[in-house]
């Protein structure tokens, strides 16, 4: 059974009082209650009819009894935990909302149908909602916690296991994409979270995606991760924003996102990169 988006615009015409934003007080995630309800309410945070469409899409294509079952397999789990958990991923409906708004800047709903990979891709609602539009999808991200795995399995995304890690390529499993996203990377925090990467490390994995993971024309898009860091430090990091935009990415200052929409490699030669390994042969 997919729950549908007629399923949650039932409820909208039988409650016509138009529902509090849930956001008005800052996000509450609430992870075990009804999806129907979840996915009604954070459609009203939506203005933009484009995006509106989008959320629409995605909604419709969840599996509502398999939902429940994650639901109830978590439960305790989710009761446990505090809001900031990663539990809180399984409250689909404000994720759907926020991913949804990278996909109407991405035309994931205009673009002829593509191959996308996301690295670090937690529990895949952005893949979610491109696999609804029609394109082919991977996940890059660790084999840890479950219910990432499992929410995978509710949109039926396929995953490759494993951390982007300093200087070391990706599995060749992974193969080239059309578009790669980074989205709210944590990697680029050092193991004793200490510092975290400067250009230097940040030009090595361009470099390296592009020349490895990256089919042409291509686009690679990166958004920073502003809250993950050394104690103290909950900034952007504005060089690599300022070096993208330098190369001709399409830069958004409010939230430090990049899109580069690439001809050709891009290979960052005035920067002295990490060097990042070759993938094995597949």
């Amino acid at each position: 059974m997919v729950f549908g988006v007629s399923g949650f615009r039932k409820l909208r015409k039988d409650q016509p009082e138009k529902p509090p934003r849930p956001d008005k007080d800052g996000v509450i995630y609430k992870p075990l209650e009804p999806l129907g309800e979840r996915l009604q309410a954070w459609r009203t945070v939506i203005e933009d009819a484009r995006q509106m469409a989008i959320y629409d899409r995605v909604a419709e294509s969840v599996d509502a009894e398999r939902y429940v079952a994650l639901q109830e397999k978590y439960a305790a789990q989710i009761r446990e935990n505090e809001q900031r958990a990663t539990t809180k991923y399984i409250d689909l409906a404000p994720w759907f909302m926020i991913h949804s708004r990278l996909a109407r800047l991405l035309d994931l709903d205009r673009r002829p149908p593509c191959s996308i990979l996301d690295i670090g891709s937690g529990g895949g609602q952005f893949l979610a909602i491109a696999k609804a539009h029609g394109h082919q999808t991977l996940a890059f991200d660790m084999p840890e916690p479950d219910h990432y795995r499992d929410l995978l399995a509710l949109f039926g995304i396929d995953r490759v296991e494993g951390a982007v890690e300093l200087g070391k390529p990706l599995p060749a499993a992974i193969g080239k994409f059309d578009l790669i996203v980074i989205n709210g990377q944590v990697f680029d925090v050092f193991k004793d979270r200490s510092k975290r990467w400067k250009l230097p490390e940040w030009a090595g994995l361009i470099r390296y995606l592009c020349a490895h993971h990256l089919n042409y024309p291509g686009e690679l898009f990166i958004g920073l991760n502003k809250s993950d860091g050394p104690t103290g430090t909950e900034e952007f990091y504005w060089p690599l924003v300022d070096l993208a935009e330098k190369h001709g990415a399409t830069v958004d200052r409010k939230y430090a996102t990049m899109d580069f929409k690439l001809e050709h490699p891009l290979t960052l030669d005035e920067i002295d990169a990490v060097e990042w390994g070759s993938p094995s042969p597949r």
